[in-house]
């Protein structure tokens, strides 16, 4: 797919000095996908931490609940 993008200059030398001009599409292409992919770690790393908070809170409130059952003694 082509596609037009805009690049500030002084990105562009710094580039040009590690890239040959033939090469550029290919080397955007992957630092794109690395910046994309390292988003989506991010992205699912948070997902994750809410549901461990999420599933920490319900199983505080399931042991508070059966609490009582657990310090219960039999009978002598």
């Amino acid at each position: 797919m082509r596609t037009t993008v805009y690049l500030d200059a002084e990105v562009l030398e710094l580039v040009k000095h590690h890239v040959p001009e033939r090469g550029l599409s290919r080397f955007i292409n992957r630092t794109l996908a690395e910046k994309a992919e390292a988003l989506e770690r991010k992205r699912t790393e948070m997902l994750m931490i809410e549901g461990y908070r999420a599933s920490w809170t319900e199983q505080s409130d399931v042991d508070q609940e059966w609490r009582v059952v657990e310090t219960e003694r039999w009978p002598d």
